[in-house]
């Protein structure tokens, strides 16, 4: 039997939806960027949502959560990432299983499998998820509020700013390094990757800073 005739089967399911999910899910970006929407400013608001919800379940107690990357990465990052790894772990398992036993598939094999792609979905996003915290803030360090930052200097970290797309790395009153979404006004020359700025202000409504270049300003 074919690749393609042995992933009809049931055993396979719930691993081919997790899959199905993340090849949906990186196909609307996709959609998205080419359509030049705030893709990015969603996800940054998704990312404040997720802290916020997650700090209301530690108060609770809810450490485990945290244990695995939930809070210290957007949840985009966790769940992708246990998706991705937990779905294919669970399809090469079944596929060893299925040729060790000849064309059989055993029953013990099913929650076996499930147990090794839990495993492996888990362990995947407690490590991206720490790399993620690296570049993401996710209000973990600091209770500084967004709307603070204005008046802040900072450089370009994405690879361009312009009035449509681009990130700025600043450093908030106690020391924290925060990567945040900005955009130059319409009209102004676009900047590159170290660029110097100043943020102008906040947009609460978009989770979008104002930002301008540094050149001409008093430092």
């Amino acid at each position: 039997m074919g690749f393609w005739g042995f992933l009809n089967h049931g055993w396979n399911l719930p691993y081919l939806v997790m899959l199905g999910l993340v090849a949906v899910f990186l196909v609307l970006q996709l959609v998205g960027l080419a359509g030049g929407g705030d893709a990015d400013a969603d996800l940054h608001a998704e990312a404040d949502l997720d802290a916020d919800l997650v700090h209301g379940a530690h108060a609770e107690g809810g450490g485990v959560l945290g244990f695995f990357g939930v809070g210290r990465a957007p949840l985009m990052v966790v769940w992708v990432t246990f998706c991705l790894f937990a779905g294919f772990t669970g399809i090469a398992f079944n596929r060893w299983v299925y040729e060790g036993w000849r064309g059989q598939y055993p029953g013990w094999a099913f929650p076996v499998s499930l147990l090794f792609a839990c495993v492996a979905g888990l362990t995947a996003m407690r490590l991206f998820s720490g790399l993620a915290a690296r570049l993401i803030d996710m209000g973990g360090r600091g209770s500084t509020k967004k709307h603070e930052l204005a008046g802040s200097l900072g450089v370009v970290a994405s690879a361009q700013l312009d009035a449509r797309h681009g990130e700025i790395r600043v450093q908030d009153a106690r020391g924290n390094e925060l990567l945040i979404h900005a955009r130059l006004d319409a009209g102004d020359a676009a900047l590159k990757r170290g660029d110097r700025v100043v943020l102008v202000d906040y947009d609460a409504e978009r989770g979008l800073f104002r930002a301008s270049a540094l050149s001409g300003r008093d430092e």
